[in-house]
């Protein structure tokens, strides 16, 4: 169900008043079809009440008799007219409408016209008996409708009503009158009905949808390209619920700017008050005679002075003023690989062709430092290679150590988290070089990802867009 429902807020909308408005006008088809029913059963039922009051009327005039023969024998046939019987012309086994006789009922005695009885009931075939005893099927060729706004079309028969009303001597008066079926012209007309209706409402409707969803869509963009700070203000429009949700948002996006500012400045701040006396603290450990202890000394200096680095690349990334450029990015990996190499470290790229993309080369080069030094310390060694599926291109740094516990995998991007404990540079760096990475390469729209590999080891796999 949900795979045919429209995914967009206007698609959603004119669906729900679509169905709506179908099963209000289905049902009010229904209705006026039953209607149409009954008025032709209440059509018919007058037109006999009529007739059977006629009769009644000249009879009480001239009296009823017997009409004679015709001298060629043949009996003269009442057409048109009620029959007179002893008993009612309707069977017990036939359904009889109490409605009508009621309202046939009050309509004879409106008329002053006395009758003890009224029966009646509707049937789809004219027994023989009232063969002669009908009104309403014309001599021999089809009525037509000749109501206003009509053409003249036949109307087929649609089964009759029989009435039969007792009068005041016991005898019972018997005519059939035929239900005429329009309902061709009904059903054209409501089909008429409905299509307006889709029009006059629906039309609306759409309009207002596109002015919702057209800044809902603005807004959508502007969320998913957010840059704290950079973004620019959406224009406000639409009806007063979005302009206040765009509003919002415009104010948000200050605020986070705002705040984002005063970050940078305090970070500054933090980086002069640190480095400062770290650089005269490294002059006055230049006066230290014992070798040994100044080495020491020196390179507890320098951890400070690069965990400090990172922490300060890492609060400033996505603020920073490099720009994308068309980068060769096989080149790139293979000058960090030859920097490894030539520390001595056993780092291999496998090259396969030049790949370009536009890319800020600098974090990229930082972020694969640290990949690549992470496989170096933990694993040994570094095996570089490039997978390029379209505008997707994939970086894999593979290692030769004792990989990461799966349900330990997702923790190693968390900030100053290592898999070995201690913060000894010796064994590891502080922590960040992972997460410093990743936010690297998702500040460019892909990601990083750790998974051991089948034979032994982890691979490292850096995912950028090219496009």
């Amino acid at each position: 169900m949900k795979r045919l429902l429209p995914k967009s807020l206007v698609g959603q909308l004119l669906a729900l008043v679509a169905v709506t408005l179908l099963i209000a006008q289905g049902i009010n088809i229904v209705l006026l079809y039953r209607g149409a029913q009954n008025q032709k059963i209440v059509e018919a039922s007058v037109s006999a009440v009529g007739r059977i009051t006629g009769e009644i009327e000249r009879m009480n005039e001239r009296g009823f008799r017997e009409r004679r023969p015709r001298r060629d024998d043949r009996p003269r046939r009442r057409r048109n007219r009620p029959s007179v019987t002893a008993d009612s012309a309707i069977a017990n086994a036939q359904s009889r409408l109490p409605v009508v006789e009621e309202r046939a009922a009050l309509a004879f005695e409106n008329m002053g016209v006395a009758v003890l009885a009224v029966e009646v009931a509707r049937v789809d075939r004219l027994p023989p008996a009232m063969i002669n005893n009908v009104i309403g099927r014309g001599r021999g060729r089809q009525q037509t409708l000749r109501a206003v706004g009509y053409r003249n079309k036949p109307n087929m028969i649609d089964g009759y009503v029989l009435m039969s009303a007792q009068i005041a001597d016991g005898r019972w008066m018997n005519i059939a009158a035929v239900v005429r079926d329009r309902n061709p012209q009904l059903v054209r007309t409501l089909l008429f009905q409905t299509a307006v209706i889709y029009l006059i409402l629906l039309i609306p409707l759409i309009w207002l949808g596109r002015n919702i969803s057209r800044p809902l869509k603005a807004l959508t963009n502007a969320a998913e390209n957010f840059k704290p700070g950079e973004s620019m203000p959406i224009e406000e429009s639409g009806p007063p619920d979005t302009r206040q949700l765009i509003a919002a948002f415009n104010e948000m996006n200050d605020r986070v700017g705002a705040m984002l500012d005063e970050k940078d400045v305090m970070l500054g701040a933090i980086g002069h008050d640190l480095r400062t006396p770290l650089a005269a603290l490294r002059v006055r450990v230049e006066s230290v005679e014992d070798d040994a202890e100044r080495e020491r000394m020196v390179a507890g200096i320098g951890d400070m002075d690069r965990t400090l680095d990172d922490i300060l690349s890492l609060a400033r990334l996505g603020r920073t003023d490099d720009t994308a450029e068309p980068t060769d990015i096989s080149a790139l990996i293979e000058t960090v690989a030859d920097e490894f190499t030539d520390m001595g470290a056993d780092v291999s790229f496998t090259r396969s062709g030049r790949i370009t993309g536009n890319i800020r080369a600098t974090l990229i080069r930082r972020a694969l430092r640290n990949l690549i030094g992470n496989a170096v310390t933990y694993g040994k060694q570094a095996a570089i290679s490039v997978d390029k599926d379209g505008d997707r291109l994939v970086i894999h740094v593979d290692d030769a150590g004792p990989g990461i516990p799966d349900d330990q995998i997702a923790a190693m991007f968390e900030p100053f988290a290592r898999a070995e404990k201690s913060r000894n540079r010796e064994t590891g760096g502080s922590g960040l070089g992972l997460t410093l990475a990743r936010a690297i390469v998702r500040d460019h729209g892909g990601d990083i990802v750790l998974q051991n590999r089948a034979e032994g080891g982890l691979r490292a796999s850096l995912i950028l867009n090219l496009d």
